[in-house]
């Protein structure tokens, strides 16, 4: 390499970060947001009320028992009746048979057990629960009003 090209070289690059500062003062500036205090205040608020609203509906849901589940379930729980702190009657369908459970602390006992025309909470013609409020939910579906 030649001097002169080394010296044009060397001027070019010294003088390169003031012709781009230059093009650079002659853009015009976007304004740029600052992220206040308030900003994140109003995101963590936001976010403890979707959370709030989150273990809200599980705790209801495990308070209900749960989702019932649509179709004809081998084992369901028909029915429950809390006894105590701890002691509670619970009635199962298993099958075509009912079982009636004592349930404690730790321990469950089978008391009874319905086959056939003992068991409890069964229509006739379906073999499936079917409350008023399904009757008439239904009912107001199909546009009957009344009874």
């Amino acid at each position: 390499m030649s001097v002169s090209r080394l010296t044009t070289l060397i001027v070019s690059l010294s003088i390169a970060p003031y012709v781009w500062a230059d093009e650079a003062a002659t853009l015009p500036r976007q304004a740029t947001k600052v992220v206040s205090s308030g900003d994140v205040a109003q995101w963590l608020l936001a976010l403890i009320l979707v959370l709030a609203v989150f273990f809200l509906s599980v705790w209801l849901l495990r308070k209900s028992g749960g989702l019932a589940f649509v179709g004809k379930s081998q084992l369901a729980v028909l029915a429950g009746v809390s006894l105590g702190m701890r002691e509670k009657l619970v009635l199962v369908k298993v099958g075509e048979k009912q079982l009636l459970l004592g349930v404690s602390g730790g321990r469950i006992d089978k008391l009874l057990e319905l086959e056939g025309d003992q068991r409890l909470f069964m229509n006739s013609a379906e073999g499936q629960e079917t409350s008023v409020f399904a009757k008439k939910l239904l009912q107001v579906m199909q546009g009957k009003h009344h009874d």
